[in-house]
């Protein structure tokens, strides 16, 4: 619930600062998820507007959220969501919550592995992400900024712990999708597989 409270604080804070209608943040969520090749929510919602999304767009556009250099089709043309460039003000304010959900991982996953004898630091996310920010970011977009899939991701984690489950570093754990290999194996759905023997500490 704490995270459910503050997504909503955070956006009513946006909506507040951007003078956003309900209908232009939601129109902001499901073009960010197209654009992460999420495309179905963007096309039930055109459906619901009765294809009134471009005057939705305009409008983002006349509060600064969507850059003034990207070009709005005209009807009957072809739309694609990936060419729409949002202010990156907007979006750090947006994604703030995803921050804190993100340091609430960090925090939570297990700080060390023993691979075959020699020790690893088990939270690295460097291989495979530009910045703290970044992992961050991509671990929200993964979870669709869903805080109860968050909140039952650090009970997975705790449970892992506590059934000496055979974590990856964390980058890993963010891109392959971690907790869906603990859970299996939490739920008995399968095994958890690992060539080299692991342990915590």
């Amino acid at each position: 619930m704490k995270y459910l409270r503050h997504d909503l604080d955070s956006e009513l804070l946006l909506m507040r600062d951007y003078k956003l209608t309900p209908n232009e943040l939601f129109a902001v969520k499901v073009i960010l998820l197209a654009q992460d090749g999420e495309y179905k929510y963007l096309q039930q919602f055109n459906e619901i507007l009765n294809s009134g999304l471009r005057l939705v767009l305009e409008s983002l556009q006349s509060k600064g959220i969507i850059v003034k250099s990207y070009k709005i089709p005209k009807e009957g043309t072809q739309f694609i969501p990936e060419d729409i460039q949002f202010n990156q003000n907007f979006l750090k304010k947006y994604y703030r919550s995803a921050y804190e959900m993100g340091e609430e991982l960090f925090d939570h996953y297990p700080q060390t592995l023993i691979i075959s004898g020699v020790a690893y630091n088990a939270r690295r996310i460097s291989k495979k992400f530009d910045s703290v920010e970044d992992a961050f970011t991509k671990y929200a977009k993964y979870i669709k900024n869903s805080p109860e899939l968050h909140n039952e991701i650090i009970e997975l984690i705790e449970w892992g712990k506590e059934n000496q489950y055979n974590f990856t570093t964390l980058d890993s754990f963010i891109v392959d999708r971690g907790w869906q290999s603990i859970k299996a194996q939490r739920d008995g759905e399968g095994t958890n597989i690992n060539l080299e023997a692991t342990q915590l500490i």
